[in-house]
């Protein structure tokens, strides 16, 4: 064997780190999916052009779930008020903003029979990627074990080994959207 145990061990570990991030970029996908329920999340990556910078919105205004429908957001500073409707309307969220002149609301909108559709149809588009990165990897690491172990047996287990982590990860991957796509059909 040219790869020792501890590489492949190693080995292993980045594999299973690598697949860890796909995983969490996924979760992070779901999670922003608007389907009708306020949720703070669709602002996480919102940035305020704010003093010449670019500052993440919750390091200037309070976010709050009001209701079922609705978010609030007030501003720390009341001049930061139009500069934060601004980012909103700019972004990609494709959300509208009332201004009361102290903060902002966000009304969610109820999702139509189309558009739950619409969502379940990219959410399957995006597990099938997801199911391919996973894929690609464990090409990836079966042909560098492949390449590294002389000995047949010590390649078949390392190759069942990562072929069940795979398989692991695509059912968690799996379960997350089959969870949202429960939730959107539901509301």
């Amino acid at each position: 064997m040219l790869i020792q145990n501890q590489n492949k061990e190693l080995l292993l570990k980045q594999m299973k780190d690598r697949m860890n991030k796909i995983l969490n970029y996924f979760k992070k996908f779901v999670s922003k999916i608007r389907i009708g329920k306020a949720n703070t999340d669709i602002l996480d990556d919102l940035t305020v052009e704010y003093s010449d910078k670019k500052i993440n919105l919750y390091h200037i205004a309070s976010i709050t779930v009001n209701n079922r429908n609705t978010i609030l957001i007030k501003p720390w500073e009341a001049n930061i008020l139009p500069l934060i409707e601004k980012s909103i309307l700019k972004s990609k969220i494709g959300i509208v903003t009332i201004n009361n002149g102290n903060m902002l609301k966000i009304v969610i909108p109820n999702l139509t029979e189309e558009r739950r559709k619409e969502i379940i149809r990219i959410n399957n588009i995006k597990l099938e990627k997801a199911k391919i990165l996973l894929r690609n990897i464990r090409k990836e690491y079966n042909k560098i074990i492949k390449l590294n172990i002389i000995d047949i047996d010590t390649f078949n287990r390392y190759k069942k080994h990562i072929n069940t982590v795979t398989r692991e990860y695509i059912c968690l991957i799996e379960n997350i959207f089959k969870k949202k796509n429960k939730e959107i059909i539901k509301i």
